[in-house]
């Protein structure tokens, strides 16, 4: 599955929240091979939904700033 990288960050909003999980679910986490960046984002079933997409929109952050660097 191919999803573009977000070019603005994620509010709360349900196309956002189905964008952010289809994005999330299809980038690999920063620390475990075996999982997505949805497990590193929503670290337990009872997380609020925005912390969830606070992760995610600071996990693009690092990414815009380590493109940057480049």
């Amino acid at each position: 599955m191919f999803v573009k990288t977000p070019t603005k960050p994620f509010i709360w909003h349900p196309e956002d929240w189905e964008t952010a999980k289809k994005y999330a679910k299809s980038q690999p986490h920063p620390e475990n091979d075996k999982e997505s960046l949805w497990e590193y984002a929503q670290k337990s079933p009872l997380d609020d939904s925005s912390y969830v997409l606070s992760r995610i929109n600071e996990y693009l952050e690092k990414l815009k700033n380590q493109n940057k660097d480049e």
